[in-house]
């Protein structure tokens, strides 16, 4: 399923899959930032990507300023888990880098989420600072 780029009337939909996706983290004492605020802004401004066939499966969040691109937020509704949207959807994200004429995309996250960290790498991307609890990650286009 390719993504594509999400409509104002799923807004809130994808706010409640992102609060999902990172529930768990929550439910385990991992501290987070608001992770679904502002979510109408952003599709408004085109950075918002979704997946799923019949409902909305995986969200992505994306900006491009070359030449460099952030990666704001990937979440995979947890029915989806496991199946390798996450991947297919950073993958997007680079492709959309690419395109734009990016040379690096960037990304932020949580020390906690190990398993984050750990797909990124298998991913390609390189850590390139810790502050606190946060990752910098990046990866050369």
């Amino acid at each position: 399923m390719l993504p594509r780029l999400a409509q104002a009337y799923e807004a809130e939909a994808i706010a409640r899959l992102i609060d999902a996706a990172f529930q768990p983290y929550r439910d385990q004492g991992v501290v987070l930032p608001d992770v679904s605020g502002g979510i109408d802004r952003m599709i408004a401004a085109g950075q918002v990507w979704v997946a799923g066939r019949a409902e909305v499966q995986g969200v992505l969040v994306v900006t491009i300023a070359p030449p460099k691109a952030h990666l704001m937020n990937v979440a995979v509704a947890p029915d989806a888990h496991g199946k390798g949207l996450g991947g297919k959807l950073i993958g997007h994200a680079v492709a959309l880098a690419k395109d734009a004429g990016c040379d690096e995309i960037a990304l932020a996250t949580h020390v906690d989420l190990t398993g984050n960290i750990a797909l990124y790498h298998h991913l390609g991307w390189q850590e390139t600072e810790r502050d606190g609890n946060r990752v910098m990650m990046s990866r050369a286009l």
